[in-house]
Order: structure tokens, then C-alpha cells, then sequence
């Protein structure tokens, strides 16, 4: 195809500009001169295509010389730096076989200036050895012995252990049981709130919560008349209502409590009263008594105390101090223990 554009050029141009017309001879030149200019062509053609062979085999040649030699960089690098360091190795036993030459020395010269004979450092070497083995006997020794401490501490803390475990149940245990008291405790006040509530406001009955315990009082006027412990028709009422409230807890001692203010007994009160302690603690039994015998409540629950005049809730400078410290308090206690049942969880186990 190059040759044909070639002869065609050839042919052409000399028409074009002159004009003329090209003789046989002078067509059969140019025809040679095309032929020559296109082998020759083809020739730096495949010239060219051979460089360009060559050229992309160097280039990756070029690429493998390069990551060659980035690898013996690397190579070379580890080299020096393992060389580094067997330089310093090599520097240090140095030193060591120096130290080492210099206390041979000096013990050749200390062996010769004491003229120590050969037996008397096997002699030595024994007795260090006796002792080193005296030593290790008695660190033996003191290795069994610490062994059966430490199985027997090992022992006591499993024990010790187990007891924790028992102890921590039985604190759940009455840390749950508790809960459930004291919830039913604030049951019982919300209950005994609600159903006095116009006494409350009357200010016949005082209802206190303290932790485990509940308390109420009631004015004396409000059960009995002066100097008397027979309950008044108004006491009945009210103690029939609280009654009802008592005798649904369970778990708990009711105790009712007499007090009276500070002033004497006197006149032919005296004959029965002799004092406020007679007086507060027959008062304490006639509740007691109505709560058993009208209400219905176990008397296994019930008991009585009188506290006189010993116990005020205010000044007795006062005549309202006197009037709040003459009361009966009913409280809810916790079940009553027997001295025997108390000495028997009080004594150690044997």
C-alpha cells in the first residue's frame, strides 16, 4: 500500500508541475527510486518495531534491576545493623575476657601471697558445702512446716467460708423478715390512722411509728375519770375501735403502759393508790383486762406496765404538760422471748 502512494506521488508531481509528459524510461526510474524508498520504509519500520521491542524489555529489566536493588538496600541495612551489633557483642565479651584474665590474676596472686595449699581449699570448699547443706535442710524443714500452716489456713478459711455463706443467708433471711415487719407495721399505722381518724383530730389518741415498735396513746381523760381506773363509756368506744385494729397483727406483743404526771396521791384516793405506781399500773390492768375479756384478744399477747410518774412525754411545770403525761400507750413490741429460750442463743456451742 506505501509503495502504490509512493509511485502515484512520484508519478504525479512531475505532471503536475510541468506539465508534461514523462517518458518510458524516466517512469521506470521513478518506479525504482519508489521501490527503493519503499523498502527502505518498510526497513525503519520494522527498525522501529524492533526498538520498540527492545525498549519495553529494558524497561522491565530496568524495573527488576530497580526492585533488585531495593532489596539488597534492605539487605544490606540488616547487614549493617547485625554487624553493629556483633561489633558490640564482640567489644563486650572483650571486656569480659579482660575482667575475667584480671581476677585470675588477682586470685593467682592472692593464692600465692597466702600461700594457700590445695588442701586446705578442699578443706574450705567442704565446709562451705556442710554448711550450704545445713541450710538447705533447715530450708526444707521450714518449707514442710509452712506447707501444713498453709493447708491448715486453708482449712480454717474454707470453714470460715462456709460460716460467711451461713451468716449472709441468715442476715438475708431476717433483713427480708424485717421488711416484711416493718411493712406490716406501716400497714397496721395506716390502718389504725384511718380508722381513728376523728379521734386523731380530736385529740384523744396520738399514733406514733418508731422503726419496729407503734405506739398510741390516749389521754386519760379520754378512758378514765380522775383518781379512777374504771374505763368510761367513752374509753369502751374508743378502745372497742383500736381493739378491732389489734386483733388482726400477728407477730407482735401488745403491752399497754400507765403514766401519770407528778403530783401525789392524796386524800382517801391514798387508801387505794397508795402512790402514782399503783394508780398508773391499775389503770395499764383494766385495759389489759378490757381487751381480753370484751374484745377478744389472746391474753398470750397481752401485758401490762406501769410506769408512774417516771416516764413524762412533757414538763410536769405545766397543766398541759401534766395532762399529756397522764396516758395509757398501747405498743406493739416484738414477741416476747423466755429467759430460757434467750440463755440457749446466748451459749456458745460446744
Amino acid at each position: 500500500m506505501i509503495r502504490k502512494i509512493i509511485l502515484v506521488i512520484i508519478f504525479c508531481l512531475p505532471l503536475v508541475v510541468t506539465n508534461c509528459v514523462v517518458s518510458k524510461n524516466d517512469y521506470v526510474l521513478k518506479e525504482n527510486e519508489a521501490n527503493k524508498c519503499a523498502a527502505s520504509l518498510r526497513q525503519k519500520v520494522e527498525e522501529n518495531e524492533l526498538l520498540k521491542s527492545e525498549l519495553s524489555m529494558t524497561q522491565g529489566k530496568l524495573m527488576e534491576a530497580t526492585g533488585a536493588r531495593d532489596n539488597l538496600t534492605g539487605e544490606l541495612e540488616t547487614v549493617s545493623l547485625e554487624r553493629d551489633e556483633l561489633q558490640t557483642d564482640l567489644e563486650a565479651r572483650v571486656a569480659l575476657i579482660d575482667e575475667l584474665r584480671d581476677q585470675n590474676e588477682r586470685l593467682g596472686d592472692l593464692l600465692k601471697s597466702k600461700e594457700v595449699s590445695q588442701s586446705q581449699i578442699i578443706q574450705e570448699t567442704m565446709n562451705i558445702n556442710r554448711r550450704l547443706q545445713d541450710v538447705n535442710a533447715e530450708l526444707r524443714e521450714k518449707m514442710v512446716r509452712r506447707d501444713v500452716e498453709i493447708k491448715r489456713f486453708s482449712g480454717e478459711r474454707d470453714v470460715l467460708a462456709l460460716k460467711v455463706a451461713s451468716l449472709t443467708r441468715e442476715v438475708d433471711d431476717l433483713s427480708r423478715r424485717r421488711k416484711e415487719e416493718l411493712d406490716k407495721l406501716k400497714t397496721t399505722y395506716d390502718e389504725l390512722v384511718s380508722g381513728l381518724k376523728n379521734e386523731i383530730e380530736a385529740g384523744e389518741i396520738q399514733i406514733r411509728r418508731m422503726q419496729d415498735r407503734l405506739s398510741v396513746n390516749l389521754v386519760d381523760q379520754v378512758l378514765f375519770d380522775s383518781g379512777r381506773a374504771d374505763i368510761k363509756s367513752r374509753g369502751i368506744e374508743v378502745l372497742t375501735k383500736i381493739g378491732v385494729h389489734l386483733q388482726k397483727i400477728k407477730g407482735k406483743r401488745i403491752q399497754i403502759e400507765g403514766h401519770t404526771d407528778n403530783d401525789p396521791i392524796g386524800g382517801r384516793l391514798k387508801e387505794i393508790y397508795p402512790t402514782n405506781w399503783e394508780l398508773s399500773a391499775s389503770r395499764a390492768l383494766a385495759v389489759v383486762h378490757f381487751l381480753q375479756d370484751k374484745v377478744g384478744i389472746d391474753g398470750v399477747k397481752l401485758s401490762a406496765a406501769g410506769y408512774s410518774e417516771y416516764q413524762p412525754l412533757a414538763s410536769n411545770e405545766t397543766p398541759e404538760g401534766k395532762a399529756a403525761n397522764r396516758r395509757i400507750e398501747i405498743v406493739l413490741l416484738p414477741p416476747y422471748q423466755k429467759v430460757s429460750e434467750a440463755k440457749e442463743a446466748t451459749e456458745p456451742s460446744k
